[in-house]
């Protein structure tokens, strides 16, 4: 029998509302980068920048959908279908610079091998002291250092 379990459904991902101007100012630059490479004459990277364009806008407007998570002593499972074993990770980080909303804060799980990326899911503030308790025994916190990429995804809203 488990020692603990969380469960809980949290959005995808952080969404962040975006103003018209948001998506004229990426259509601005698109059109900038496609100008450029067609005055190069390089039509490939031309269509590259458009179909990414196309992709930006769809991606940044989704609405994210409702993932369900289940935290326990064996590992987390997402959405009923993926489980990760704790022996995966080497510690866990919270993000306390807080997420617009401030009902959600970022969980991440740093992994062991050294080229994965950094497990990162939503969990409610509320229950962060209850998720801190369970999870001493398991994996060591951590401090969150955000990286680069944490601030280019911040100042671009996506």
């Amino acid at each position: 029998m488990a020692k603990f379990e969380l469960q809980w459904e949290a959005p995808e991902y952080e969404f962040r509302e975006k103003s018209v101007s948001w998506y004229w100012l990426s259509i601005v630059i698109a059109a900038v980068i496609v100008a450029f490479a067609v005055w190069e004459k390089n039509f490939l990277f031309g269509l590259f920048v458009v179909i990414a364009e196309i992709l930006f806008i769809v991606w940044g407007s989704r609405e994210p959908r409702a993932v369900h998570f289940l935290l326990n002593d064996a590992g987390l499972t997402i959405s009923h279908e993926r489980t990760h074993s704790f022996k995966d990770f080497q510690n866990f980080c919270v993000d306390t610079t807080g997420g617009e909303t401030g009902e959600w804060m970022e969980v991440i799980f740093m992994p062991r091998a050294r080229f994965k990326t950094p497990l990162k899911i939503l969990f409610p503030e509320s229950r962060l002291a209850e998720l801190r308790l369970n999870m001493k025994t398991i994996l060591a916190e951590a401090t969150y250092e955000p990286t680069l990429l944490d601030a280019i995804e911040k100042l671009l809203r996506f």
